[in-house]
């Protein structure tokens, strides 16, 4: 059975396969037009806020957003993500209890499946630990994983693209 660090190391390896995969086909236009393309996670909780990752660690939802809100969600596997904040330099992580936070070295628990709903919008699930999901409240503080399911409206985000000159 492998142990912790054998599973992580194990995630790294695939994560940095995955960008570089990304990186080899889309070199050509990032070389022409040196513009990198960021992701922001809106959730329509409330009258809607920004996901960002702030460099304390600490995951919230903002109105407008900030460069904090800038994201990485790059694929792992099929249905498999990772969030990472270019700012704040570290990646989206959820513990067992539900709680999402900023940590610098990724590990399972930075490990989200990706469901598109009915709605057209997104559900971030985390991998390691089944049935809790990343969410927001309708003040734009994260909300524990446990109380929150697909259906909820918290737990609903846009993915948005955002050019970065």
């Amino acid at each position: 059975m492998d142990t912790d660090q054998d599973q992580a190391s194990r995630f790294r390896r695939m994560w940095l396969l995955s960008i570089k995969e990304s990186k080899m086909g889309q070199k050509d236009a990032y070389s022409i037009r040196k513009v990198n393309t960021y992701q922001l996670l809106y959730c329509r909780a409330g009258i809607g806020f920004h996901l960002q990752i702030q460099p304390n660690g600490t995951v919230r939802g903002v109105h407008e957003p900030a460069e904090h809100s800038w994201l990485k969600v790059f694929a792992v596997k099929p249905g498999i993500v990772g969030i990472y904040g270019v700012k704040s330099r570290l990646y989206l992580c959820m513990n067992k209890d539900g709680t999402a936070q900023g940590m610098t070295k990724f590990s399972p628990g930075c490990l989200f499946k990706e469901h598109l709903e009915e709605n057209h919008y997104t559900t971030y699930s985390s991998a390691a630990h089944p049935g809790l999901y990343l969410a927001l409240s309708h003040r734009g503080h994260l909300r524990r994983g446990d109380l929150v399911g697909p259906h909820h409206a918290s737990s609903h985000f846009l993915p948005r693209k955002v050019p970065v000159s």
